[in-house]
């Protein structure tokens, strides 16, 4: 252990004056130099013996640094260990050291990730985010430079098929009660009209392909469940198939279509289409609602029915340059409806084809011979 600095100096003095000390209480004779001598040299070796080990302890220890200089960049490290604390915080002793050993790092048990549903998948907020299976990519469609190829195909718009002692207010006008349907779908049987779906309309015209002549689609708006209860044993009956434009956000609603409805009519060859995401004028909704009313009620259709919808209806058929760039960009739809209107069905009309407003008052045999006009 090395002596204090204090202690340190009191005995070197005392160890000089030993020999002076000794001479005056010995006082040996002048005669006795031998003796002397001996005294001189066991003080010597006991000087030795006591100046030795401070030396030693304080070039262990380092010069003492001058009043200021201990917290300066450079001072060496302190004998305690530990580094001197730098002004910045940086510990400048082990930057100039060696490079530490990398220690073994902390095994963590490897989970495997749980699926969850993407909030995007169903275009989200303010309505629903739902999984939803994989949105289609856009086919190849018919050169638009080429002269536009065009067809002829009645589509009927129906809403309700119900008796109409089941309905009140202003609902009743887009009733067609059970037995005129059956009527007016019997008559077109008859005189050899045949059902294709507003699916297939689109794929026709986007490969310029002409369908089986007297080719007709039935379209029935808004998703009511009298769409399942009542027009669909009479279409099955007369062997024809419907285009239902259902609302995403009233699938499963009381008096709508059900999931497990829709999984039939869409199993028995009935298209399941796209009528917006809440039924409301489109015309002045933001962007991004936009989104929500075209992809995200395709993708609710598509988790329910397995498949994203082709076509779509405008809600009381209303649209405008906004809402048909909104629907362009949303997969699978190849074509959308209006009510009434008069323009041709070509591929670059493809998202205002007209149709024909078929109600209670419609004769069976008027809607003939009005469907015979658009033969060639």
């Amino acid at each position: 252990m090395a002596l204090p600095v204090e202690r340190a100096a009191i005995t070197i003095p005392l160890v000089r004056e030993l020999p002076r000390v000794i001479s005056k209480r010995v006082r040996l004779p002048r005669r006795r130099a031998s003796v002397a001598v001996a005294i001189l040299a066991v003080v010597a070796v006991a000087t030795a013996a006591a100046v030795g080990p401070l030396a030693m302890s304080r070039t262990a220890e380092g010069p003492t640094p001058a009043a200021g200089t201990a917290d300066l960049v450079g001072a060496g490290p302190s004998t305690s260990g530990t580094a001197s604390a730098s002004p910045t915080g940086f510990d400048y002793a082990s930057d100039r050291s060696a490079s530490p050993q990398p220690t073994a790092s902390p095994t963590v048990p490897t989970q495997t990730p749980t699926a969850e549903p993407s909030p995007s998948a169903c275009v989200p907020a303010p309505y629903v985010a739902c999984d939803t299976t994989e949105a289609p990519t856009a086919l190849p469609s018919a050169d638009p430079e080429a002269t536009p190829f065009g067809l002829r195909v009645p589509i009927l718009e129906y809403h309700r098929v119900k008796p109409f002692e089941t309905e009140t207010g202003y609902q009743v006008g887009l009733v067609v009660p059970p037995e005129v349907f059956a009527a007016q779908m019997d008559a077109l049987r008859v005189a050899g009209w045949q059902t294709i779906t507003m699916g297939q309309l689109g794929d026709d015209l986007r490969s310029g392909i002409e369908p089986v002549p007297k080719s007709f689609v039935v379209t029935l708006d808004d998703g009511y469940e009298d769409g399942y209860t009542y027009a669909y044993p009479i279409l099955q009956k007369e062997l024809f198939l419907a285009t239902y434009f259902v609302i995403g956000s009233q699938i499963d609603k009381p008096g709508r279509l059900t999931v497990d409805e829709l999984q039939t009519l869409f199993g028995a060859g009935n298209e399941i289409g796209n009528h917006s995401m809440s039924h409301e004028d489109m015309r002045y909704m933001p962007a991004d609602r936009l989104v929500t009313e075209t992809f995200g009620a395709s993708a609710m259709i598509a988790r329910d029915v397995g498949v994203w919808p082709q076509s779509f209806s405008y809600p009381a058929g209303f649209t405008g340059p906004a809402v048909i760039s909104a629907l362009s960009k949303c997969p699978g739809i190849e074509t959308a409806v209006i009510q009434g209107g008069s323009k041709p069905e070509t591929w670059p009309n493809r998202f205002g084809l007209p149709r024909i407003r078929v109600g209670p008052g419609t004769n069976p045999q008027d809607l003939v011979e009005r469907m015979n006009r658009y033969l060639p």
